[in-house]
């Protein structure tokens, strides 16, 4: 639950500019660590309102993007409006009550999203806001785009900040040799992704129905979502199972996966430090 105090920066002013009827009962709910986020209503209806401090009107884009991309295949929340007020960007989303899990359910509705392709690897919108920056510039190869559109601009970010010790550097080239002679990925279709699949990141409606929330979408290598459900704790075998009898994977996925949880950890790492390195180097150290 967020703090009375961050509940405070949004007054009654900030309500009126949203320019909604009789919005009332603002409170504070658990919306992730990078937003604010707050349960709103107007009239009867109750909407989902996040909001950054000190950024302009733009920060939300991409996720606007991406909610309306995967919007077209599965279950997402409804964008009402975005924009900025007082200097605040903000996102309002219709609220989804939760109801009963079925995660054999997910796992086929990731199946269709990801049915859902492109000619080429990227999106059309870059990420220029995220903590983690994501450059999505369209590339004809998956390995190309992985390993200089994600992973390099991530190890320079680990430089900079001084988490990376050298003598890891043999074993991250060796990393990206692997994958740009991979005939798997030579060869693999980009599948529209929901980038940043974590257990945090879906849930399910009143009628059970599976919901995709906080997407960072592009066009990739299906593996790579797959990969990052298993990063932390939140997917149960009915998830996998569903998936497989909908869209089986390609023979030879589990090595591929280590290559994307070595990216998922190693953003981690860049962002909360060598909390993060014993299991960043126990990975490295398998290439």
């Amino acid at each position: 639950m967020l703090s009375s105090a961050k509940a405070n920066l949004i007054g009654p002013d900030f309500l009126t500019r949203l320019n909604l009827q009789n919005p009332h009962d603002l409170k504070p709910v658990s919306g992730g660590d990078v937003n604010l986020a707050y349960s709103l209503y107007s009239g009867n209806d109750r909407y989902f309102l996040k909001v950054q401090p000190n950024h302009d009107k733009h920060f939300f884009d991409s996720e606007v993007a991406s909610l309306k991309a995967l919007g077209k295949h599965v279950t997402v929340p409804k964008v009402i409006k975005q924009g900025e007020c007082q200097g605040f960007a903000y996102l309002l989303l219709s609220w989804v009550p939760s109801g009963p899990a079925n995660q054999g359910d997910l796992g086929r509705a990731l199946a269709v999203l990801h049915q859902t392709t492109s000619s080429q690897f990227g999106f059309d919108l870059s990420n220029e806001y995220d903590f983690v920056p994501k450059d999505n510039t369209w590339n004809d190869s998956w390995g190309q785009f992985f390993v200089h559109q994600r992973l390099e601009p991530l190890m320079e970010q680990a430089i900079k900040k001084g988490f990376w010790l050298t003598q890891r550097g043999d074993h991250f080239d060796n990393l990206k040799k692997a994958i740009l002679n991979d005939e798997h990925v030579k060869n693999v279709k980009p599948s529209l992704l929901h980038g940043d699949l974590w257990a945090g990141n879906f849930m399910f409606d009143e009628q059970g129905q599976p919901v995709f929330i906080d997407p960072n979408a592009f066009y990739g290598d299906r593996e790579y979502d797959i990969a990052i459900t298993k990063v932390f704790p939140g997917f149960n075998k009915k998830f996998y199972e569903g998936y497989e009898n909908a869209y089986p994977l390609d023979e030879g996925y589990e090595d591929r996966f280590k290559w994307y949880e070595f990216y998922y950890i190693l953003m981690h790492f860049v962002r909360f430090g060598d909390i993060y390195a014993p299991r960043l180097n126990r990975l490295l150290l398998q290439f």
